[in-house]
């Protein structure tokens, strides 16, 4: 009798609870819900158990076809889903709206650039960061990007017989992740200690944060570290936590012996800091400095961001242009005008003249954008569209559904052109049409270290080989790890490349 009357008020407290929620949400009722919703759960079933590929669908397919904003029901909490440019920008630029919600912990980066949950923190360590990536650094970064692009060439060489296949992003990978380790770490080794093992766990990390985030069950660590991926991703996480931390130990001894050395005094080396030293020297505006856990946090964010989105792209745009000899060639073509010869330098003023090579980088990144999802938690109340959106509410972006709208990009958006980014073609396109590295202040602050590593990559290997495959761009299919991955290996063939 006891154990009803328990379960009872249990219930009508699940009950009064459930319905005080309906109550606070009540704002959302005008909003399109996403369907199939169900009563009292929502949308949650949709995605309940789901691949990654098959979360990455059915996100995408919530949002396509979306003009302007529809809810996402997790129970009776509304998740609001905004698909236009106009909402976007009015996000996106609100100084007000720079909070992250909490499925950003999943990642356990803390206070790193891309996680960080609060906006305020996160406004006042992007100030303190954003000298790490000014102009002067940013060249001085070129012979290192240019020299690993060229190791990576060397590697691919044996392969080039015109029939192997090649999966390309394996190779594009270490690449990148030698360059961030070279360019944030100051480091010239040939290949890091457990690279390899790195990239393999950071893979597994992705995996199993990105089928979190797509799973309610796993929200609750209670209930996530139950589960089998956890129990995949905890002794990953370890290692790519101990791969870190052993970087850090190592480069902050040396910079205390470097101390003891006489002072530089010329003013240009002074400053030419790496990351990795720019958030052990610096201090912030009250005079603290960074915390061993907070420099953990941000350069695991560095080598993860700097290295995975990178890699994703450059590997895109291979296959694409193997799927697409006549754009290949017409990027080939360029890359000879402007580098004639060996004694061509790379330049920040001869990557800028690749023009038609940097049209082609944007409309891969338009089709296939390594950071498909994005979003934000109100700190105070909003207005969208006429509804007075709460603090505390979530909004999300799909920029891989958002790139496809036909109203921005014609009737065939699917269609790969980059005559799309020509000056007169961009005319009068909404400016918040085309987001692949987010907008406003939380913009992606490696962008433009990240075109510079692209365009390196990508003239080493054109220079050197021509590429093919036998796959098709309608067979491409796509999963959510975080990063918009492939399913199925960047497969190519590679030839050489008959020399004038």
């Amino acid at each position: 009798m006891v154990f009803f009357v328990l379960v009872s008020i249990v219930g009508a407290l699940l009950v009064l609870q459930y319905l005080v929620l309906l109550y606070k949400f009540r704002y959302s009722r005008s909003i399109p819900t996403v369907q199939p919703s169900y009563p009292i759960v929502g949308n949650i079933p949709s995605f309940w158990g789901k691949s990654s590929e098959q979360a990455h669908w059915l996100m995408a397919k919530s949002f396509l076809g979306v003009d302007r904003m529809v809810k996402m029901m997790l129970g009776p909490k509304p998740m609001l889903f905004l698909n236009h440019p106009d909402l976007l920008q009015k996000v996106l630029m609100n100084n007000d709206l720079l909070d992250k919600p909490f499925y950003y912990g999943f990642m356990q980066l803390g206070g790193g650039l891309v996680s960080e949950p609060d906006g305020k923190r996160w406004l006042m360590e992007r100030k303190v960061l954003n000298p790490t990536f000014n102009t002067r650094m940013l060249t001085s970064f070129l012979p290192i990007m240019d020299a690993r692009a060229k190791k990576m060439v060397a590697n691919l060489g044996p392969m080039a017989d015109g029939h192997t296949k090649v999966d390309v992003i394996r190779f594009v990978g270490e690449c990148t992740l030698e360059i961030v380790y070279n360019t944030t770490m100051g480091r010239t080794a040939n290949e890091l200690p457990g690279q390899r093992e790195y990239v393999k766990n950071l893979n597994i990390i992705m995996t199993r944060v990105g089928e979190r985030m797509m799973n309610a069950y796993q929200f609750l660590d209670v209930f996530y570290r139950m589960t089998s991926a956890y129990k995949s991703e905890y002794p990953a996480r370890t290692f790519c936590n101990e791969f870190t931390d052993k970087i850090i130990r190592e480069r902050r001894t040396e910079l205390q012996e470097e101390q003891k050395l006489p002072k530089e005094t010329d003013e240009f080396e002074r400053k030419s800091l790496n990351f990795l030293d720019q958030i052990l020297t610096t201090k912030r505006e009250d005079g603290s400095c960074f915390t061993d856990q907070e420099i953990s946090d941000n350069l695991y964010t560095i080598m993860t961001g700097g290295h995975d989105t990178s890699a994703l792209t450059v590997s895109y745009t291979c296959l694409i242009l193997a799927m697409y000899p006549e754009i290949q060639e017409k990027v080939v073509a360029e890359m000879n005008e402007v580098f004639y010869d060996s004694s061509v330098d790379t330049t920040a003023d001869t990557l800028k003249q690749l023009q038609y090579t940097e049209r082609v980088i944007k409309e891969v990144l338009r089709l296939f954008p390594p950071v498909p999802i994005a979003a934000r938690q109100t700190r105070n109340e909003l207005e969208l569209d006429g509804v007075r959106i709460p603090p505390n509410q979530i909004l999300v972006f799909n920029f891989y559904a958002f790139h496809r709208r036909e109203d921005f990009w014609g009737p065939d958006p699917e269609r790969f052109d980059p005559d799309r980014f020509l000056p007169e073609a961009s005319q009068g396109r909404h400016p918040y049409a085309y987001l692949p590295f987010s907008a406003g202040l939380r913009n992606c602050i490696g962008q433009r270290y990240a075109m510079n590593s692209m365009r390196i990559m990508l003239l080493r290997i054109l220079q050197e080989f021509e590429i093919g495959t036998d796959l098709k761009q309608p067979d491409l299919r796509f999963k959510f790890e975080i990063m918009l991955k492939l399913v199925g290996p960047h497969s190519v063939w590679l030839k050489r490349r008959e020399k004038c």
